[in-house]
């Protein structure tokens, strides 16, 4: 019998983010699997389409692209002390992925637990936690080019739909605290202990 306990991170006080302009962020290293390409060429049709969005990226992003093409974008490079990250957190309106594999990022996690959208790729765990159009938005294309395709469209259907924008962002937090709050993971491993 299998029984499986997420990890458990610190649940954040409820807040909304007010923001001119939508804020996406990618946060993770830049390594082949999270494909940050894509997100990049996301930008590169968001930014000619003249939406209002600002894409961001922390992380050593700069080991697969060079910032100075992007001069739309933001960088923050790689944020290492807690209050800077949840900074960000509190800022951020959606998280984007697009990665060929993931198990379950932290990222993904936390950005659920402050009531931001995620849209990814439906690889590996993801789909799991994240539900196309209840909590979040699954990217379902393989080829690169459908997936740079179908990520711009979620972000201008999130810019179109406000209100189904807050309700995602709700049930994404609502989610997050049945799924990796520090009680579940103490229930979870509570009731597997005790079975």
């Amino acid at each position: 019998r299998l029984f499986f306990i997420n990890n458990a991170i610190d649940i954040p006080p409820a807040g909304k983010s007010a923001n001119e302009l939508l804020q996406v962020f990618f946060i993770g290293r830049g390594s082949a699997q999270k494909r940050v390409h894509l997100i990049a060429a996301i930008a590169k049709q968001l930014h000619e389409k003249n939406l209002p969005v600002q894409v961001n990226f922390v992380g050593d992003v700069e080991k697969v692209m060079d910032p100075q093409q992007y001069p739309y974008c933001t960088f923050y490079g790689t944020v290492t002390d807690d209050e800077s990250m949840n900074e960000i957190f509190r800022k951020a309106d959606v998280l984007l992925l697009t990665s060929s594999f993931e198990g379950l990022p932290i990222v993904l996690m936390q950005m659920m637990a402050y009531g931001k959208i995620v849209i990814s790729t439906a690889v590996s765990g993801i789909p799991d936690y994240i539900f196309h159009e209840q909590n979040g938005l699954l990217i379902q294309a393989t080829n690169e080019a459908d997936i740079i395709t179908e990520g711009v469209q979620y972000i201008e259907w999130i810019l179109a739909h406000p209100a189904q924008r807050a309700a995602l962002g709700a049930q994404a937090r609502k989610d997050a605290i049945a799924h990796f709050s520090r009680e579940s993971f103490n229930h979870n491993y509570r009731k597997l202990l005790y079975i």
